[in-house]
């Protein structure tokens, strides 16, 4: 089997006979979704598997010279764990290692006159705060408040102290037992939801964009409107004496009131420019409501892809708390053992973060070619009826020809995010220094990597459909992608823009919608002690439901427009006929002269 990728160019020859276009007109149309493929970007699924390898390897050493229980309970002066016992070391400089601290479960940190930081394991806390198998006192020193502030962490410390009190803890878990029905209700009422957003976008989608952007330009020049109000009357409150000018906002509502009436200038005329941009993403939901509707299988795809997700989080949480336990023994000068760690094991800890970066981005990537690959076949297909197993066959593509496709993007994003991961950590390192101007340049660098990552997520997205039309490698099929995109610069502002809001509008529906519906149910529970907590995981349960069923509806926008474009460019609507449908071809040049044609064509089925 090769492993180049596809040809720039695809000839134009009469479409074959097959199952999905029997009974089709027999035209020259160009041949856009390429069915005999070869696999693509081989290279880069071998460098992802000598990545697996090599993470494998370290993650090995770390389990050699690592003990996880040594950061979850900690462990004393002799590096004995606290609630555990620890094996002894036969170099005799260690020898007070090795006790059994099985009683004794909990660590007590504590700090001298002399800065002497002491660590003993406790069988209880008394008077302090069990925090992650911690004793931490309820009035801080200066020294240990000094420290968690240095830290950035006196948030995280209030909160934690908070919930993993053990009374807390208690609470928490009697409520989550009361209220598992209402938990399933609400989740159940997420889903309902969620399944009648994405049916509103198919029927009422026109509706829904109106309403949004009537009241995004009403919200602008209603706005701008109190601003001028508040301004002039705080300016003739000044004049009158009524107020002094120190203590005036008159210049602040005058500068609020500029920005927000040139936002709404833009707004204007970006609604009055891209008016027609706009139908089109009103007929993309549509036609997207159509594939969801035929192919009803999409929407199980992020199920599987956020769940393989989830694994990855745990296993990267797990693997880190290996590595951080790991070390090699050493005394110090204040003969307390601790554990050092080596250049492979300071190195695993990036490696570590970069492969769960790729790993999440490869999941991810074989989501979007699978979606890309089974609506690109179901928008190419003329006779939608006999159409069957999109997904499976879709699934099928990525396994055998484009898993190193996906495996370019994912490495690729992987390193603009270990960059950023890194000037991440320069940034915090340098807060205790004094030096603006490197600050300034480190966060210039991080907005910059920032930006660059968005702008690569959006391409890499947008070449794993043209993979998925084409078959071709990710550098082919980003170079399509950018040019379709390229030339469609206002029909892609329109999408993303008006589209992603009404997306984020539907996620932000469903959210408040069972929350709501949570308040008026935990309301009327007898027993509960934090109705907030069993509101607030609903809240989650539902913003993770919406999210996977309408980030799939995205995706299939965004290839139907690629598509869209593509037919646009292969096609003519006369010598060779569209694949898209009625109402798509409204937005193509030649659109009243291939819609005329297509009315003398009787066996055409264009749905």
């Amino acid at each position: 089997m090769g492993c180049c990728g596809c040809s720039d160019e695809i000839s134009s020859k009469v479409e074959p006979t097959t199952p999905e276009n029997q009974g089709t007109p027999t035209r020259h149309s160009e041949q856009v979704f390429v069915t005999d493929r070869s696999c693509t970007d081989i290279l880069a699924l071998i460098v992802l598997i000598a990545l697996a390898v090599g993470y494998g390897f370290l993650v090995s050493n770390a389990l050699k010279k690592g003990d996880i229980y040594r950061v979850v309970n900690g462990y004393d002066n002799c590096a004995n764990v606290c609630g555990r016992v620890t094996p002894s070391e036969t170099d005799p400089q260690f020898r007070c290692k090795g006790a059994d601290k099985t009683n004794e479960r909990y660590l007590l940190t504590t700090v001298g006159s002399s800065g002497v930081k002491d660590r003993t394991c406790v069988s209880n806390c008394t008077d302090q705060v069990i925090f992650l198998n911690r004793c931490v006192p309820k009035d801080l020193t200066d020294t240990t408040t000094s420290l968690i502030k240095k830290l950035g962490l006196e948030n995280f410390y209030k909160v934690g102290s908070y919930i993993f009190s053990k009374s807390r803890l208690q609470e928490v878990s009697s409520d989550l037992t009361v209220a598992w029905r209402e938990l399933i209700y609400l989740l159940l009422i997420a889903l309902a939801i969620s399944l009648g957003i994405l049916i509103a976008f198919r029927y009422m989608v026109q509706w829904v964009v109106y309403i949004v952007l009537i009241g995004a330009i009403l919200a602008c020049i209603g706005g701008s409107a109190y601003l001028w109000y508040a301004w002039y009357g705080e300016k003739k409150a000044v004049g009158q004496h009524l107020v002094p000018e120190e203590d005036s906002s008159e210049q602040a509502y005058f500068i609020y009131a500029i920005i927000l009436s040139t936002v709404t200038v833009i707004t204007l005329l970006i609604v009055l420019v891209m008016r027609k941009r706009i139908a089109l993403v009103m007929q993309l939901f549509r036609e997207a409501g159509k594939a969801v509707y035929a192919m009803p299988a999409l929407l199980l795809q992020p199920i599987y892809t956020y769940v393989l997700i989830g694994f990855t989080v745990c296993a990267w949480a797990y693997c880190m708390l290996w590595i951080e336990s790991a070390g090699n023994i050493y005394m110090n000068r204040k003969q307390h053992i601790h554990f050092r760690k080596d250049t492979l094991l300071i190195v695993g800890r990036w490696y570590n973060l970069f492969f769960f970066f790729v790993t999440c981005e490869f999941l991810l990537g074989c989501q979007h070619v699978v979606v890309a690959c089974a609506v690109a076949r179901w928008f190419f297909t003329r006779d939608k009826k006999r159409l069957s197993l999109a997904v499976t066959r879709g699934f099928g593509y990525l396994v055998r020809y484009h898993l190193g496709t996906v495996a370019f993007g994912a490495l690729v994003i992987g390193i603009v995010r270990l960059i950023r991961a890194i000037i991440s950590f320069v940034q915090k390192r340098l807060k205790r220094y004094d030096n603006d101007l490197v600050r300034g340049i480190l966060c210039c660098c991080q907005c910059c990597l920032w930006c660059f990552e968005c702008a690569l997520k959006f391409l890499t997205r947008n070449a794993y459909i043209e993979t998925a039309i084409y078959g071709c490698n990710f550098c082919t099929g980003g170079r399509k992608a950018f040019h379709a995109l390229s030339s469609n610069i206002l029909r892609v502002a329109a999408i993303n823009s008006v589209g992603d809001f009404v997306l984020f509008l539907g996620k932000v529906l469903v959210v408040t919608l069972t929350i709501v519906t949570g308040i008026y149910l935990m309301q009327k529970k007898e027993g509960l002690h934090h109705p907030w907590v069993p509101i607030a995981l609903a809240g989650v349960f539902a913003f993770l439901v919406a999210h996977c069923f309408i980030s799939i509806y995205e995706m299939v926008i965004d290839t139907i427009f690629i598509c869209f474009c593509e037919d646009c460019e292969k096609n003519d609507g006369i010598s060779r006929p569209y694949f898209m449908s009625c109402g798509l071809m409204e937005f193509v040049e030649n659109s009243k002269k291939a819609l005329n044609y297509l009315d003398h064509q009787p066996t055409a089925s264009h749905s």
